[in-house]
């Protein structure tokens, strides 16, 4: 196998050169990522799992990392919409891309919840 360093990805040995990145390829796999500890913090309770999944584009469009967390049913069952009454999700952010997520769904969120926003 042959690898990008750039990409990461791995390909077959006849391939000389990244069709992705189109930089060499090497016989090695590139050395592991360094993980950095990341403090995650909830953006907001949002009213339905299809608002999450909105903001969640939004987020994912502007590169900011995010991750959902649904209730255990909806989440076990992929049970998505209005499946569940009451159902919310939320969605969490690293620390320091919160006030720009908050500034990116402000327009998307009505003033009814505004008081859970800490």
């Amino acid at each position: 196998m042959k690898y990008c360093h750039s990409c990461r990805y791995e390909f077959k040995d006849e391939v000389d050169v990244c069709p992705d990145c189109g930089v060499p390829l090497h016989d090695t796999p590139p050395a592991p990522e360094k993980y950095r500890e990341v403090e995650w913090v909830e953006l907001r309770q949002l009213p339905s799992p299809i608002y999450v999944e909105m903001v969640k584009e939004i987020l994912d469009n502007e590169g900011i990392p995010n991750y959902l967390s649904f209730h255990f049913l909806s989440s076990t069952f992929s049970i998505r919409g209005s499946s569940l009454v009451g159902e919310s999700g939320k969605l969490f952010v690293p620390k320091e891309f919160r006030d720009e997520a908050l500034e990116l769904i402000e327009p998307l969120i009505d003033d009814e919840g505004a008081d859970q926003e800490e």
